[in-house]
């Protein structure tokens, strides 16, 4: 580029002081390459350059978009509601039709009872305690509360509620005298638990209960019945003591004798069989051979101990 025609600015170079001069000198130099004067007309020429026909277009098309997606993330209005529906009364429950009820439900298919009509059992340590209390009650001397106590523990179930029950019944025997209602608390540990760890405690205690209540019939049926069970098997001995002490009661001393006899071979001590032999003595029996083979037959497969 010729210094003839500069696009430097000029004014720089007009001028009497000593960087005047020097910069005339230098533009009237000729200049290899790049230099400040080409670098000026470089930045007027691109600050002079069009805008692309494109860029317009470009523009207009992303303000679209981004009006499209700002109209598309608006909240939805909600569904327009009446006045009339903003408080509506409340509707009243269908009922049944006049003169129509709920049929009872058959004997023997009610439900059971819910958990919220029973409390839940109470823990083994609440019972053990309970237990002890009545324990130490009735070694006071205190036995309408003992019987009481042991009654609550009763109402529960399990070996706790069996084994309440039954001391519920031998205070009543023995302790209070009452002996018509320890018999009936005994029918119902009988039918609460029939097979429970009790149940041969219990069937010897309730024959006890019923000769001494003088239901002798009934008492000589449950020593058949138990001679011929598991009570026969394991309390087979004390099962005759009791069945000659009321047959000598009824004056059939062949019988009773027959029993002793039996009471004997189950190991029962002879002091427990010296009353019934006092009343019957062995002079007294009249019974004849067959039926004493007949009375020596009649349990003695319990006696023996075989099922």
């Amino acid at each position: 580029m010729s210094p003839s025609n500069p696009a430097f600015p000029r004014r720089l170079a007009e001028g009497e002081d000593r960087a005047a001069e020097l910069i005339a000198r230098a533009l009237a130099e000729p200049t290899l390459g790049p230099s400040e004067q080409h670098s000026w007309l470089k930045l007027q020429q691109r600050s002079r350059r069009v805008a692309p026909s494109w860029a317009a277009p470009v523009l207009a098309f992303g303000l679209c978009l981004a009006a499209l997606f700002v109209w598309l993330s608006r909240p939805s209005p909600g569904p327009a509601m009446r006045p009339d529906t903003w408080a509506r009364p409340p509707q009243a429950l269908p009922t049944a039709p006049a003169g129509l009820t709920r049929p009872a439900p058959a004997k023997g298919l009610e439900p059971p009872p819910s958990q919220a009509e029973h409390p839940k059992a109470p823990p083994r340590a609440v019972i053990d305690g309970d237990a002890a209390r009545c324990s130490k009650l009735a070694k006071a001397g205190q036995y309408e509360a003992a019987t009481t106590c042991y009654g609550q523990i009763a109402r529960g179930s399990g070996m706790a509620a069996e084994l309440a029950l039954y001391e519920k019944a031998r205070l009543q025997a023995k302790a209070i005298g009452q002996p018509a209602q320890a018999l009936a608390t005994l029918d119902e540990h009988g039918q609460r638990f029939p097979g429970g760890v009790l149940s041969t405690e219990v069937g010897l205690t309730r024959i006890e209960l019923l000769s001494q209540l003088g239901k002798r019939s009934q008492a000589l049926s449950a020593i058949e019945r138990g001679l011929q069970g598991a009570l026969g098997r394991e309390r087979g001995g004390d099962l005759q003591v009791l069945r000659a002490d009321l047959l000598a009661a009824q004056g059939d001393c062949a019988a009773a004798l027959e029993a002793v006899r039996l009471a004997r071979q189950a190991g029962v001590h002879p002091s427990r069989l010296a009353a019934t032999e006092r009343r019957c003595p062995v002079e007294s029996t009249t019974a004849s051979p067959a039926a004493a083979i007949a009375l020596s037959t009649a349990g003695s497969p319990t006696v023996l101990g075989s099922p």
